[in-house]
C-alpha cells in the first residue's frame, strides 16, 4: 500500500508530539522533582525538521533536569499539524488539554483513520529508482556464512602444501636439484604432489612412487594449484548406492536413461549448467543427471610416475598410436551388413577372445578392400568355397536367433578400419601349423 505524503507528515509530527508527552511524564516522575516548578519550552521553528530538531534538544535538557517540563508549540505556520494530519484545530487543542494519555489515544486513532481512508501503497522495494537492495537487507545467515568460511579455510589448508605441474604434457623429476642429475621420473599435467622442501630454484616433491626435484618455474602452489586442478582435471561422481537412476533431466519425474551401482565412477559434465541437488554426468549418448545425495564428487588427480612407470606408459601410448595409424579407411556398411559380419565372427571365433573376433572381421574387410575378392561384405562372406559357416547355413541361423553384442561390436571395429592381423587375407585353426600371426584360436596369414 502507498503512504501518501500527507499521511507520512501527519505520522512524523504526531510521533514528535508523543515524544514530548513522554518527556513530560518522565520529567515529573523523578524523586528529585521540585514541587510545582515548571519550565516551558517554546518551539518556534517552521517545518517538521525544525520542530523535531528542537524536540531533541529539549529531550537532552530534560534528561539532566529534575523539574517538570512542558513543551508547547508556538506555530508560525497556521495549523501545521491540522493541515498535515487532517485534525481540526479545535479538536487538536482539546486533545492537548486532556493531557498525555488523551493526546496519545487521539493521535493514534486519527492516524489510523487517516491510513484507512486515504489511498495508500507501500513503496515498491524492487523499483529501479529505489536505493534499497533486498539482497543487502537480507544478509546471509551467520551460521551459513560461517560454514562457507570454514569450508574455504579447510580447502586452503588442504592445498597449502600441494603443488601441480603447469605444463602442456610433462616435466622431468631429477634425483638432485641439478639439470644434469639422473632422471627420477616424470610429473605430468594434472598430477599433484606434496612439497617436501624448497631449495632455491628447485622444489623437492613426493608423488606416487617417486621423490625428487622439479624446477619452480613450471609449478603452481597452494590455491593456485587448486584452481589449475579444477581447470584441467576430470571430475568423477562415485556412486554410493545400488540401482541409482540416471535421468534425462535434473528432476525426479524425468525419464530414466540407465542405472548405476555402488562403486561405479561417473564422469561429471563440467560444462553442464549446475542445478542444486543434482550432478550432471556423461553417458555414452548424452548428459544425464543423478541425485547429489547418492554420489561423492571429487577431482581425478594424478600422481607422478617413476622412470620405470613412465617408460611403460610411453610404450603403451606408442603402441596405441601405431595401431591407430595402421587402421584402414573406414568402410560404409548398413545394419544388415554389420549383422551379417557379426554372425560370421560368432561362428568362426565366438568362443575365443575379443581380439580373435576382431581379427576374423579384419580378414573379411581386407578382402573387400583388396580388389582380388568381391567388393562387398556379403559378396566376400558368401563367395563360393570360402567360409563354410556361410555356405552350410550356420550364419543364417545365428542371424535368425540374434547375434551376440560382442560379435557385433567386433564387426563394427573391423568395418571402422581396425586391423590387428597385419593385412591378413586368410586364417586357419592355430592347430593347423600354418605360419602367421596367432590371435586367439586362429592363425592369420
Amino acid at each position: 500500500m502507498k503512504l501518501n505524503k500527507k499521511v507520512i507528515e501527519s505520522m512524523t509530527v504526531t510521533s514528535a508530539m508523543l515524544v514530548m508527552t513522554t518527556i513530560t511524564a518522565l520529567g515529573g516522575s523523578t524523586e528529585d522533582s521540585k514541587g510545582d516548578t515548571t519550565e516551558k519550552a517554546v518551539l518556534s521553528k517552521n517545518g517538521k525538521a525544525g520542530i523535531i530538531s528542537e524536540l531533541q534538544d529539549v529531550e537532552s535538557q530534560v534528561a539532566g533536569s529534575s523539574s517538570w517540563t512542558i513543551a508547547s508549540i508556538e506555530k508560525t505556520q497556521t495549523d501545521l499539524v491540522a493541515k498535515s494530519s487532517g485534525i481540526p484545530a479545535q479538536e487538536e487543542d482539546a486533545a492537548l488539554a486532556d493531557g498525555a494519555a488523551g493526546f496519545e489515544n487521539f493521535a493514534a486513532e486519527t492516524v489510523l483513520e487517516s491510513i484507512q481512508t486515504e489511498e495508500t501503497e507501500v513503496p515498491d522495494m524492487n523499483a529501479a529508482d529505489n536505493n534499497i537492495s533486498l539482497e543487502d537487507s537480507q544478509p546471509v545467515p551467520e551460521d551459513a556464512a560461517e560454514a562457507e568460511s570454514a569450508e574455504q579455510t579447510a580447502e586452503a589448508e588442504e592445498w597449502q602444501n600441494l603443488v601441480m605441474a603447469n605444463v602442456e604434457e610433462h616435466m622431468n623429476i631429477r634425483t638432485a636439484p641439478d639439470e644434469t642429475s639422473e632422471l627420477a621420473g616424470k610429473f605430468y599435467r594434472g598430477d599433484v604432489a606434496e612439497i617436501v622442501s624448497v631449495d632455491g630454484e628447485w622444489t623437492q616433491i613426493a608423488s606416487g612412487n617417486v621423490t625428487g626435484y622439479v624446477k619452480n618455474d613450471y609449478l603452481v602452489y597452494g590455491m593456485d594449484a587448486n584452481e589449475l586442478a579444477n581447470e584441467v582435471c576430470s571430475v568423477y561422481a562415485t556412486v554410493n548406492t545400488d540401482g541409482l537412476r540416471l535421468r534425462s533431466e535434473p528432476n525426479e519425474e524425468a525419464a530414466i536413461v540407465t542405472t548405476a551401482n555402488v562403486g561405479e565412477k561417473l564422469k561429471v559434465d563440467k560444462e553442464a549448467e549446475e542445478t542444486e541437488g543434482w550432478v550432471a554426468v556423461h553417458t555414452s549418448d548424452a548428459t544425464a543427471y543423478v541425485s547429489a545425495q547418492y554420489v561423492g564428487v571429487e577431482l581425478n588427480l594424478g600422481t607422478a610416475l617413476n622412470s620405470e612407470e613412465a617408460a611403460a606408459k610411453e610404450a603403451q601410448e606408442a603402441a596405441a598410436k601405431a595401431a591407430e595409424s595402421a587402421k584402414k579407411p573406414a568402410a560404409s556398411a548398413n545394419a544388415d551388413e554389420v549383422t551379417l559380419l557379426g554372425a560370421l565372427i560368432q561362428c568362426e571365433a565366438g568362443s575365443g577372445s575379443y581380439e580373435g573376433m576382431v581379427a576374423v572381421g579384419a580378414v573379411v574387410m581386407n578382402r573387400v578392400r583388396s580388389g582380388s575378392y568381391p567388393g562387398s561384405i556379403s559378396g566376400v562372406i558368401y563367395q563360393s568355397g570360402q567360409f563354410t559357416p556361410a555356405l552350410n547355413g550356420m550364419v543364417a541361423n545365428v542371424m535368425a536367433s540374434g547375434v551376440r553384442s560382442s560379435c557385433l561390436q567386433a564387426a563394427r571395429e573391423a568395418i571402422g578400419g581396425t586391423d590387428n592381423t597385419n593385412g591378413a587375407l586368410s586364417f586357419r585353426s592355430a592347430a593347423s601349423g600354418y605360419a602367421g600371426t596367432v590371435i586367439g584360436a586362429n592363425v592369420f596369414f
